[in-house]
């Protein structure tokens, strides 16, 4: 069963994916959420409370999802690739109020100094699931990240979330990478 704060940061993160970070507020999460009037301040207090929480929230959830991917890429007959794929499509699309609230947030020069905390915590656990799974150094895993991240934030802003762009980036990401490496 999803808890109560669950259910009002996982509002939020919608509330912001809509109408943006300026549109966040108490009122706007309950009415999105169904919820009486006051039930995300009896969670959150402030908006700068709601903003961490939102946060946190963000990398709960990313960790559960790359925590599952080592085992989709072990399974009988999988492809590495097209889990990749499937991965950024997920954020692309189902998760797409995740990842582009994501983004909104990690941009706003305003963050509350607890939200900056739960950010780079989520920045670093998602360097150091690249490194444990790629095995690769901290740098090289940044690369890694700030590639993949590119590609995914231009398929959100020109709003098209295109499979085929994304397995032709990645195809040819995962190339130079193998070709990187062998180089090295």
């Amino acid at each position: 069963m999803i808890s109560r704060r669950d259910v009002v940061t996982d509002s939020a993160i919608a509330v912001v994916a809509e109408q943006g970070v300026r549109g966040l507020t108490h009122r706007a999460v309950d009415a999105l959420a169904e919820l009486p009037v006051g039930s995300t301040s009896n969670v959150y207090r402030t908006r700068d409370a709601l903003i961490t929480g939102i946060m946190e929230r963000i990398g709960e959830l990313n960790s559960q999802q790359l925590e599952r991917l080592p085992e989709l890429v072990r399974a009988p007959g999988a492809d590495p690739i097209e889990v990749a794929i499937d991965f950024c499509m997920n954020w692309l699309t189902t998760d797409r109020n995740r990842f582009y609230t994501m983004m909104m947030l990690s941009l706003d020069p305003a963050l509350p100094p607890e939200a900056v905390i739960a950010k780079e915590k989520n920045l670093r656990a998602i360097k150091e699931f690249i490194m444990r799974f790629a095995g690769i150094d901290a740098e090289y895993a940044q690369r890694v990240n700030s590639s993949v991240a590119g590609m995914m934030v231009g398929e959100l802003v020109a709003g098209t979330a295109d499979r085929a762009h994304v397995e032709s980036y990645l195809t040819e990401f995962f190339q130079w990478l193998r070709g990187g490496r062998e180089s090295a």
